[in-house]
């Protein structure tokens, strides 16, 4: 059976509908005999794996006893939504399904934190620096593929300047701002891109020195996306060199959230590390 790789709408679907499985009082194994279902199959709607067909949406919030018309009508636009498509969708062919999943995350985030271990994140990178990098990468011998990946990787930036961006916040290790991508010209750009962005008020970036020795970071870098208004669904993401995964226990998940709040206590204010940037930039 084809894995339906889940999307933003039907996550938080199925996160709704556990919700409120268990505000009814049942048990994954009770829900599933009332509905007439696999617990596997159930449990796959609630994880947002699967995509629910509107008359079976109808016939689940009956027996879950939902009856109020504007908690319905969210949860019925997600369902007809589930599958949406976004301008992502475009390069279906260079991007796996998790790149693609993430994407379309990453466009309803209303808070992203970042940290970066040894490069600028994607959010933040020049398209000069954005191009060094990946001519230096896996796809170094296609080069009209890179061209289509630094243009999705460039589109992901505007949501920044949407009229409603998420904020960003990025902590950044030394390693990351010394690191030569490119040669100087373009890590001059680079280091000056960080400095104008800083200035915006939806984005942070602050640095941990080399001077702090060792922190809570040094095993590599993640992402963590707060999805709704309340940031009632929390993504971690953390990449290899092949894959992105998803930490989807919420044990993994805390876990990441107290590691970044330390990262963020550990790195120098946002004052200082523009100045730790400016230094750098007047070393070059």
């Amino acid at each position: 059976m084809a894995t339906i790789t889940p999307t933003i709408r039907l996550r938080r679907l199925g996160m709704a509908l556990r919700d409120h499985r268990e505000a009814a009082g049942l048990t994954l194994d009770e829900a599933a005999r009332v509905l007439m279902r696999s617990p596997s199959s159930l449990s796959r709607i609630e994880k947002g794996l699967h995509h629910v067909p509107v008359r079976d949406l109808e016939y689940i919030l009956g027996k879950y006893g939902v009856a109020d018309p504007a908690v319905r009508d969210r949860l019925f636009d997600w369902c007809r939504n589930g599958r949406k498509k976004g301008w992502w969708q475009r390069y279906a062919t260079d991007l796996s399904p998790e790149m693609m999943d993430f994407i379309g995350l990453e466009a309803d985030a209303t808070f992203i934190g970042l940290f970066e271990l040894i490069l600028v994140p994607g959010l933040l990178q020049t398209e000069a620096y954005s191009r060094a990098l990946m001519e230096g990468g896996q796809f170094a011998d296609d080069p009209e593929r890179i061209d289509r990946l630094v243009a999705v990787r460039m589109l992901r930036q505007k949501l920044l300047h949407a009229s409603d961006p998420p904020t960003l916040w990025t902590v950044l290790d030394e390693a990351a701002l010394r690191r030569r991508i490119g040669g100087t010209k373009t890590m001059r750009a680079q280091l000056q891109h960080l400095i104008d962005a800083s200035e915006l008020p939806q984005v942070g970036i602050q640095v941990i020195p080399f001077t702090t020795g060792t922190h809570r970071g040094v095993s590599g870098a993640f992402e963590i996306l707060d999805i709704g208004d309340r940031g009632d669904l929390r993504i971690v993401t953390v990449d290899s060199l092949t894959v992105m995964s998803y930490r989807e226990e919420q044990s993994d998940i805390q876990a990441y959230g107290t590691a970044f709040d330390r990262l963020r206590a550990t790195a120098l204010s946002e004052r200082e590390s523009q100045k730790l940037i400016a230094g750098l930039l007047s070393e070059l």
